[in-house]
């Protein structure tokens, strides 16, 4: 946003009169921003004419204030009327915020403002001093107040501000609530340096990475014994789902009873074949002290003992360094720990509570426990057991990860080509992706994924031009992934709705800091991986004349060119690519959190499509608008099958359910694609021609922002019906990539097909 004479302004009366500084901070405390006058708000910036970072947010309730910010005030504001307008100072353009008139509550967060000051005016090219967060949210009304107060600039505001003051109350009132910031100020880092230190010996306790809420949850488990043993398979337990995670709980079991010698003691062979049936366990291990005494009174278990598991050592723990750079000495803190001894330790004893370990109720800490039990019970032959429990866990993954990508549309409720025959020379085939959220390799076709690109080739940038709206936040790509993962933790946390009133500390403290945006980025963009299709999975994909091609790589700049992002296709023989080029360079910046894919496996699967109803001959519609052929191929169609109601006259249906009903689920499927038919969902078609040969150009990737209309359900494969229908996970079912181009449309890639090295085109629909 642009600024003149350090001012922009809030203004909802298109007649009134512009009050100047003096008259908006009238008998006001703070002078940041003036809202004396009615309907305006004068907001003061450090740099006096040029380009500074400005954020408007509206909120239903009070947001958390972000501590990156420098100077934050407070005042309240009531619209003057229906219409109110941020308004650059020289009135050369303005926004409208959408603000019902209502009391609302404003604040307003400033950083940088002596360096804006010091500049004065900023010149194109030159790096931003000075940004800016206006925040409103309904709110009665109350006496302004100074939030923060860190430079000096702001405080040359407030003192200005003060000297409207009248009486000796006021003054008094202002110099009080002075010292309240001031303290305030003074506190803020102590608490987040506390909340610092925290996390970083949480890390450090689980085994260098921070713990799911799962895991937390799971601490009345002897979760924190086993992660002295091995913290990685503590995480990977955690991850790998209830069915993983109850297998590894019943292998725990009998591994146990095995190394005790316990398996051919009838009642505990018993136990296990019932806990192998998922049935309760039986006598007498329904009963703890009757279990211990039956172990001690029959013969026939076996005295086996072994000498107890000592975990490996591990670093101590050393605290962050102190902010206090007048104290440099660092210490380290060695937990207090008694030498480790072995002794022999009885096995029965301890196999047994892995069994019962085992039938706990929550899977996660069924197999937490049967796994500590069991290490136990092997002692100093633990290395053993867990390397088994790794393999099963990384096995069983693997397996649920093929069976989760594999993806099969149903058929189509109608033969279509028996309604119009006319159509079967027309037929396509087409490949869905398939995308789902996965952690692909630069081997395996993706979206948003790593790409084979060879290490001693430049990587792409895009010159620009970019141009900001001037209200959205600015995000890099780090943010972006940082919200996902919080959306994620708090989507999939139990009783997550309302969904702010999940977040922890420090999740709250990360989405905090990222609303307030970056700087809009200068100088050339370099290219983000959007998707990477290798032949062997899509057979069609064989570039003209480029034989030696396997291997397809989409990329895009993430700012808008007119409407959606640009994108640059490359073709590449993948066996000619030796040296992988291991960490491409990201863009500082991208336009909106949508332009950035999320990883993706894909699950290819062939289909056949026919034309939208658009580009078919005048006969062709004929034959599909008339109800009679539908009716003498079979087609039964129920009330539920179209939003058009039952016709009252003859016909059973109107010409234009048919004409939906072919276009919605007998055509052009959604969702990410290879080849197949131009989907037309915003415009009527158009030629699509080749700007250097005027060839007809051919459908070559879909990149979608969503894999299914919700009023089509029959093209939701079926393997996603279930979590498609009631689903809370992050992300959604529909939109695995987590794109959004251009309101929910998709972005259609054509090729000439003469010579791969003429343009491509995009085609938004």
């Amino acid at each position: 946003m642009c600024v003149h004479d350090r001012q922009i302004y809030v203004e909802s009366d298109p007649g009134g009169v512009r009050p100047d500084l003096a008259k908006a901070l009238t008998h006001q405390i703070g002078g940041l921003c003036g809202a004396a006058a009615p309907g305006v708000i004068v907001l003061s910036t450090g740099l006096y004419a040029g380009d500074v970072g400005f954020v408007v947010e509206v909120h239903e309730t009070a947001p958390a204030l972000d501590p990156v910010w420098d100077d934050v005030m407070e005042v309240s504001y009531r619209p003057a009327s229906e219409r109110t307008r941020l308004v650059q100072g020289d009135a050369e353009a303005a926004w409208d915020l959408g603000l019902a008139r209502t009391d609302y509550r404003v604040r307003y967060c400033a950083r940088g403002m002596d360096e804006g000051r010091e500049l004065s005016t900023r010149g194109a090219g030159e790096p931003q001093a000075d940004s800016y967060l206006l925040q409103f949210w309904p709110a009665p009304p109350r006496p302004d107040e100074v939030i923060r107060h860190t430079s000096r600039m702001a405080g040359d505001l407030h003192m200005y501000a003060r000297a409207t003051a009248r009486t000796p109350e006021q003054l008094a009132e202002a110099g009080r609530l002075t010292r309240q910031v001031f303290q305030r100020a003074a506190e803020e880092p102590a608490e987040q340096a506390a909340e610092g230190r925290r996390l970083h010996h949480e890390e450090w306790e689980w085994g260098g990475r921070l713990p799911s809420e799962r895991l937390r949850r799971a601490r009345e488990s002897n979760v924190l014994g086993l992660l002295r043993f091995d913290g990685d398979l503590v995480h990977a337990l955690d991850v790998v789902g209830p069915e993983v995670q109850r297998a590894v709980a019943l292998l725990a079991a009998r591994r146990a009873c095995e190394a005790a010698g316990l398996t051919d003691v009838p009642w505990v062979a018993r136990a296990l074949s019932e806990l192998a049936e998922g049935h309760p366990l039986p006598a007498p291990f329904d009963n703890p002290a009757r279990m211990r005494e039956t172990l001690r009174s029959d013969p026939r278990v076996p005295d086996t003992s072994v000498l107890g598991a000592i975990p490996p050592q591990r670093p101590p723990y050393v605290p962050p360094p102190s902010a206090d750079t007048t104290n440099k000495a660092f210490v380290t803190v060695h937990p207090a720990a008694t030498p480790q001894t072995r002794g022999l330790i009885s096995q029965p004893h301890f196999a047994l509570p892995a069994v019962l370990a085992a039938a706990k109720p929550a899977p996660l800490a069924a197999a937490l426990d049967a796994v500590w039990h069991a290490l136990n019970t092997y002692g100093e032959h633990y290395p053993g057991l867990l390397d088994e429990i790794r393999s099963v866990c990384a096995e069983r993954a693997m397996s649920v990860d093929a069976a989760l990508r594999t993806r099969t549309t149903p058929p189509r409720p109608v033969d279509v080509t028996a309604v119009a025959p006319q159509l079967t020379p027309l037929a396509r085939t087409a490949t869905r992706l398939h995308p789902r959220p996965g952690s692909p390799t630069p081997y395996e076709s993706s979206v948003g994924g790593p790409l084979l690109w060879p290490a001693d080739e430049p990587w792409p940038h895009c010159e620009g031009p970019h141009k900001w709206d001037g209200l959205n936040a600015i995000h890099s790509p780090e943010d972006v992934r940082q919200q996902r993962r919080i959306q994620a933790a708090v989507a999939n946390r139990p009783g997550g709705e309302p969904p702010r009133t999940q977040y922890t500390p420090a999740e709250r403290a990360i989405a905090e800091r990222i609303q307030t945006g970056r700087p809009w980025p200068e100088g050339p963009i370099p290219l983000l991986p959007v998707a990477q299709l290798y032949v062997r999975d899509v057979p069609m994909l064989c570039p003209p004349e480029q034989a030696e091609a396997d291997l397809l790589q989409v990329l895009w700049c993430p700012f808008d060119h007119l409407a959606h992002p640009e994108t640059a296709l490359f073709w590449r023989s993948a066996a000619t690519v030796t040296d992988i080029l291991d960490t491409p360079p990201e863009p500082p910046a991208i336009q909106f959190p949508g332009y950035l894919p999320e990883p993706c496996l894909l699950a290819p699967e062939q289909i056949t499509e026919y034309p939208n109803i658009m580009e078919l001959g005048k006969g062709l519609q004929q034959q599909l608008e008339d109800w009679r052929r539908w009716q003498e191929v079979g087609a039964v169609l129920g009330s539920s099958d179209t939003p058009y109601p039952l016709d009252s006259s003859d016909r059973p249906y109107s010409k234009d359910f048919y004409n939906e009903f072919y276009t919605g689920r007998l055509s052009v499927a959604p969702g990410w694609k290879v080849g197949g038919w131009t989907r037309w969902d915003l415009t009527d078609p158009r030629p699509r021609l080749c700007p250097s040969c005027g060839t007809e150009m051919d459908p070559l990737l879909t990149i979608a922002s969503e894999e299914w209309d919700s009023n089509y359900p029959d093209w939701i494969p079926y393997e996603d019906r279930a979590r498609s229908l009631s689903s809370t996970t992050h992300p959604e079912p529909h939109n695995p990539t987590m794109l959004g181009l251009a309101g929910g449309y998709g972005l259609q890639l054509h090729v000439c097909p003469v010579s791969p090295d003429h343009p491509h085109i995009e085609l938004i629909q």
